[in-house]
């Protein structure tokens, strides 16, 4: 498919009649600052609320908490992220709000490009290689509208701009359709957890405490190893650790002589991430099945590994539940850095509704779920991937 699209893309795509612009020629950037607090807004769109790559917001602060003059910005401008420009940060307003002060309010100018063509100029590399080669600072590298406003690109017409328009659009309502399923699939998920499976009134419960069903095996890892072969193992970070699965980009590597052979992870194995700068995700854990040999983890995190195979399934559910994810960030040691010790996951109690007649067929169904949600992520991944790449190959960034 991917081939196939990009060879249809450069058939059509004609770069030789392609207009050079300057940015303030593209966008005008709005100053329109107000007190939060009097402005008659509710909405803050904070840097902290923008996802890199991605036009939408999801998440909004309140006006009610801010201090301090803020930027109004209107339905349909964009607000762009001049502060750690690295993390490409840029979206549309969805609603008229209340923005970061450490942020551009742009507004496209229609006369000289479509403004519906221009959000996807923003996503592209083009755009933020010269972006990020105009910021200033080492620590929090920073945009300048002066700087940026000079920057030139080439761009197509507009007559071949609604034409590409119309693609990126296509491709961006398919992520947004996914991304809303998933939130549905994952509130349902979520609710059957917690309304089904753990119930504290239970007088019946599976186990009392973790420690019951799993047993931590950790250790120190050492040499690590410039490449992989058949000599040497994957080893697993926190960072590998992603939404209830394993993610084995940016992986390390080490001597597997150096490594006891039970510290191998094995099937229905957790790892779970001991210790992090953020509360949210120190307790994550994602189960190992059906995956790589020869792979352990490092030393901010740990295995479990469940004492029977039955335990493995209810464990998984147990894990991506609130009520665990409540007791985790209750249970935290340490100030700047958040840590877990094996024996705070081993006596950690959640009753186990074990009077249910049908309880296997309730975990069947949270399995179900839980396996439609991945593969919801999974589809979401792909799509974002063709999007980046598509962008990427018509401003000719290969």
């Amino acid at each position: 498919m991917k081939i196939n699209l990009t060879e249809g893309i450069e058939k059509k795509i004609n770069r030789s009649k392609w207009v050079k612009w300057k940015f303030t020629d593209l966008f005008e950037n709005i100053v329109e600052k107000v007190t939060p607090k009097e402005s008659g807004l509710e909405h803050y769109i904070g840097l902290k609320h923008l996802e890199s790559g991605s036009l939408k917001i999801r998440r909004f602060g309140k006006t009610s908490d801010l201090e301090g003059d803020k930027q109004k910005i209107y339905k349909g401008d964009f607000i762009f992220a001049k502060r750690n420009s690295y993390l490409k940060r840029v979206a549309i307003a969805d609603i008229d709000a209340v923005a970061s002060a450490h942020s551009l309010v742009l507004r496209s100018k229609a006369k000289n490009a479509l403004p519906e063509f221009l959000p996807f100029f923003l996503l592209s590399e083009l755009f933020w290689k010269k972006a990020i080669e105009i910021s200033v600072g080492s620590l929090s590298p920073t945009i300048n509208w002066k700087s940026l406003a000079k920057q030139e690109f080439l761009l197509p017409l507009k007559e071949e701009q609604t034409k590409i328009a119309k693609l990126f659009w296509s491709i961006n309502e398919m992520i947004e359709a996914d991304i809303q399923l998933l939130s549905k699939t994952q509130s349902l998920y979520l609710s059957l957890i917690e309304k089904e499976l753990i119930n504290t009134s239970s007088k019946k419960t599976l186990f009392s405490t973790l420690g019951d069903v799993i047993k931590g095996v950790g250790y120190k890892p050492n040499e690590l190893l410039d490449s992989y072969d058949k000599n040497s193992c994957i080893l697993l970070r926190a960072n590998n650790i992603f939404n209830e699965k394993i993610n084995y980009d940016d992986i390390k590597i080490l001597n597997v002589n150096k490594i006891k052979s039970e510290q191998f992870l094995q099937d229905y194995d957790y790892a779970i991430c001991m210790s992090n700068g953020s509360k949210d995700l120190v307790g994550k854990s994602a189960i190992y099945k059906n995956n790589l040999k020869n792979v352990t983890i490092g030393s901010f995190c740990a295995c479990f590994r469940p004492k029977d195979k039955y335990f493995s399934d209810i464990l998984r559910h147990l894990f991506a539940s609130n009520s665990y994810r409540h007791i985790i960030k209750k249970t935290l040691s340490g100030s700047a850095i958040n840590n877990l010790k094996p024996s705070d996951i081993e006596s950690l109690s959640l009753r186990i509704n074990f009077e249910m007649k049908n309880f296997n067929y309730l975990i069947k169904k949270l399995n179900a779920l839980s396996d439609n949600k991945l593969q919801i992520e999974n589809s979401i991944k792909i799509s974002k991937q063709l999007l980046k790449s598509t962008i990427n190959q018509i401003f000719n960034v290969i």
